[in-house]
């Protein structure tokens, strides 16, 4: 009891030093557009992922399964599951865009490339031991069955084609049985799932929703944000965020390009939160805001992540 009434003072105190604002009060600013300027399909905050495998074995194919199955569940991202190859997917976007059109066309491809990387079995025969009574104890033999499993799970852009994020991971499975089964494949596929399953959070991370900024207003010195990221999005009040612009920059002796992200400064929710969008405090920036930066919340150092 006395540690609730600790915490609950401790988050009152907090919410209570929370910044408060009314938008009214600031004025609008006229503000450049940003160099790339978000799409409708951005905006949506919804994107279309599709995962492929680096080699596709038996192994793989489950560990494609299973990292389909963790993605499913976060309401964030679309998993296609047709049937393509990447430079299907590719040419599909392309047409996409040189139409303007939707065609249900991937945003992001995963190419993921966890296998088994060990397999043991042993047993531990029975132990015997007399206590200070004299009193005899035997502990039975069993068998243990463990496998390990790792590799990355690389995350590609689609339009223009590049490397976004490189997650390594890894996960053992362990299990015994009082008799000797034959459960190698049962704890290889399950040491495979528990790789997967310790790259959940990093992967939920990438793909945290978005707000695009599309208004920008002032006072004094003060500066708010408004964003296209609302509750329905995952938005809370006082949520610590990033703000970050886009740079396309060409590659050294080659004609491609590629879309930096770069962090521009840092911000926090404010107590106005919509269904559809929020206003955001700016903190402290290394360049000027423009129209069509985003906001992404910080859950790595997010006061929220406790409850």
């Amino acid at each position: 009891m006395y540690k609730v009434v600790i915490s609950s003072i401790f988050i009152i105190f907090i919410l209570g030093c929370a910044p408060k604002i009314n938008p009214n009060e600031y004025h609008p600013v006229i503000a450049p557009k940003a160099a790339i300027l978000p799409s409708k399909r951005d905006i949506s905050n919804k994107p279309n992922v599709i995962i492929f495998t680096k080699n596709r074995n038996f192994y793989e194919e489950k560990a494609k399964e299973a990292l389909g199955n963790l993605l499913i569940n976060s309401k964030y991202i679309n998993i296609l599951t047709r049937k393509s190859d990447i430079t299907n997917e590719i040419k599909l976007a392309e047409n996409a865009k040189a139409t303007n059109s939707d065609l249900n066309q991937a945003d992001f491809i995963i190419i993921e490339d966890i296998t088994p990387k060990t397999y043991n079995e042993k047993y531990t025969p029975p132990k015997y031991y007399t206590d200070k009574k004299g009193h005899k104890y035997k502990i039975p033999g069993y068998y243990s069955y463990k496998s390990c499993s790792s590799g990355y799970i690389n995350i590609y852009n689609v339009l223009p084609y590049q490397l976004l994020k490189s997650i390594y991971t890894t996960g053992c499975f362990y299990t015994t049985t009082s008799h000797y089964q034959h459960i190698k494949s049962y704890v290889i596929l399950n040491g495979i799932t528990q790789s997967i399953d310790n790259a959940k959070y990093k992967l939920y991370k990438f793909f945290t929703p978005k707000g695009y900024i599309f208004e920008i207003r002032k006072k004094d010195n003060d500066i708010i944000l408004h964003t296209t990221l609302g509750r329905k999005n995952g938005a809370k009040a006082y949520e610590k965020v990033n703000i970050y612009t886009k740079k396309l920059t060409n590659i050294p002796f080659s004609n491609k390009k590629i879309i930096e992200n770069i962090k521009i400064g840092e911000g926090i929710i404010s107590n106005v939160v919509n269904e559809n969008d929020c206003w955001v405090i700016v903190k402290k920036t290394t360049q000027p805001i423009k129209i069509g930066d985003y906001i992404k919340m910080n859950y790595k150092f997010s006061f929220w992540s406790v409850f």
